[in-house]
């Protein structure tokens, strides 16, 4: 073979590359499309692997940053940190990036378990949307928070359709991942926010609510968000304690909340007397589920975090580059 004829013939390697690898055609139609046979093509394709022509690299998830990630889980000593990328969400359509490695994320740690709770908020609304759709008869979702159901009868069963709080104010977010992972749901039939301890009380006294709870505190693994004070939105509805109050919860030390509790910078709770009436999963209760990740991003929740992971309330945790770079900081600064 002559030089002139070498040339063609990496020219051809090179187009063949490209159009099996990176155009992603089938090898009958490079042939068609080349004038080669099937064979001929497959011999191509080899050859271009062998000779460096097409080269392939191993390494962490394009999606997320494993520096971060690195050095997250060195200085907060969780269990696992995933940090997902700043590139665009265009590249999953409309599910955020978070979302779409958080939803990766529980996807893996959901084999074999049987009781998934979830805190429903505004923080995962971008979880459901990037689950794979699947079939867990095996697994029940459950409420940890209040969450009035809408659109379905108050109780358990086979996830539905809607997943809205009846006042359209946001997502039921453990209903929806139910559904996405053809899953049975417990619902915790019962507003989240109360006016009085006494009206708390008084829907304790149902049954049904007692034993989601009982059940929640069960769990294998927890999905939560968490909540700065800039505004309190429970399972989905806006701010539904006052700003005013918030305020006076933040000149207790609240830097942030996590399941309806509100903790100081050192991660040690508010005390309850200065709390809202909040129905859900206890801080204890919470702290003794065996995975508890969190799904979390954003300026205003930097504090909150390293609140939540200095009181041991959470065991993973998923963010963004951005977040994980300014807890880093934080993190420096505090340790100082």
């Amino acid at each position: 073979m002559g030089r002139a004829d070498e040339d063609l013939h990496d020219d051809l390697l090179a187009r063949v590359s490209r159009s099996y690898f990176v155009d992603g055609m089938r090898q009958n139609d490079i042939a068609a499309a080349e004038h080669l046979s099937r064979p001929s093509v497959s011999r191509l394709l080899a050859e271009a692997r062998s000779r460096g022509v097409v080269q392939f690299r191993i390494g962490p998830p394009v999606d997320r940053v494993q520096e971060l990630e690195t050095e997250l889980r060195r200085r907060t000593g969780l269990r696992r940190c995933l940090v997902a990328n700043g590139k665009p969400r265009a590249l999953y359509g409309n599910s955020s990036r978070l979302g779409y490695v958080a939803a990766r994320y529980l996807e893996s740690r959901l084999s074999g378990e049987v009781l998934l709770g979830v805190a429903s908020s505004r923080s995962l609304s971008s979880v459901p949307d990037s689950m794979a759709a699947a079939h867990r008869p095996d697994l029940t979702v459950v409420d940890l928070l209040g969450c009035l159901p809408g659109g379905r009868p108050v109780g358990s069963g086979k996830a539905g359709e809607a997943g809205r709080a009846p006042d359209g104010g946001g997502p039921n977010t453990a209903e929806l991942i139910a559904v996405r992972l053809g899953a049975s749901f417990r619902a915790l039939p019962a507003p989240f926010v109360y006016r009085s301890g006494s009206a708390r009380d008084a829907a304790l006294d149902s049954e049904e609510v007692r034993e989601s709870l009982e059940l929640g505190q069960r769990c294998d693994l927890a999905l939560v968000g968490i909540g700065s004070m800039q505004r309190f939105d429970g399972t989905g509805v806006y701010s539904p304690v006052p700003a005013e109050e918030l305020a006076g919860l933040a000149s207790q030390g609240a830097v942030g909340h996590l399941c309806g509790h509100f903790l100081r910078a050192d991660g040690s709770l508010i005390d309850a007397g200065h709390a809202p009436f909040l129905l859900g999963i206890g801080a204890d209760e919470l702290r003794h589920i065996p995975q508890r990740i969190a799904v979390a991003a954003g300026r205003h929740k930097v504090a909150p975090i390293a609140a939540a992971i200095s009181g041991g309330m959470i065991s993973e945790l998923v963010t963004d580059n951005t977040t994980a770079a300014a807890l880093l900081a934080l993190l420096h600064e505090i340790r100082k």
